[in-house]
């Protein structure tokens, strides 16, 4: 049996006018793990590195790593939906306010509802999310964000 989505992603997907799905799902292919409890979820204190992603157990943790990369490079993703530091650092006050699965959440939320409002549709939203120049990148996390979503059985428009 497929687990609720949490309120945190129904509360700003309601604030936003997207879908809760929509919204969690994107946080599930950017960020998501295996529980102890076997169960598979996005996680808030991930970290991707050129390509490479970290997990912490807090946010302590991830936030000491997170100034470490930073000491090296801008091209770091952050928390749940994986924020780009380079290009998402106006959105932040600082880097490990990404961290936090309100902001992160939220920022997501901003950045699809203009994709919709761009591309018409959900999948083309996501696209937009992860690369707004688009072309083949878009369209290859276009196709993973839609077996994503699939999952949650809702429309993709």
């Amino acid at each position: 049996m497929q687990a609720a989505i949490p309120p945190l992603y129904q509360d700003v997907a309601t604030r936003h006018h997207i879908p809760a799905s929509v919204l969690y799902a994107l946080a599930l292919g950017e960020s998501k793990t295996k529980l102890q409890s076997g169960a598979v979820r996005p996680w808030p204190w991930t970290l991707n590195v050129k390509g490479k992603p970290y997990y912490y157990a807090s946010f302590d943790q991830a936030c000491q790593a997170l100034q470490g990369f930073l000491s090296r490079t801008q091209m770091v993703d952050i928390g749940l939906t994986q924020h780009n530091w380079r290009w998402q650092k106006d959105h932040f006050k600082a880097p490990c306010d990404a961290f936090d699965p309100w902001l992160n959440l939220n920022h997501a939320a901003v950045l699809l509802s203009e994709g919709k409002r761009k591309h018409g549709n959900w999948v083309k939203a996501a696209g937009y999310f992860h690369r707004p120049a688009g072309g083949a990148p878009a369209r290859r996390y276009e196709a993973t964000f839609a077996r994503h979503l699939k999952q949650w059985s809702v429309p993709s428009s």
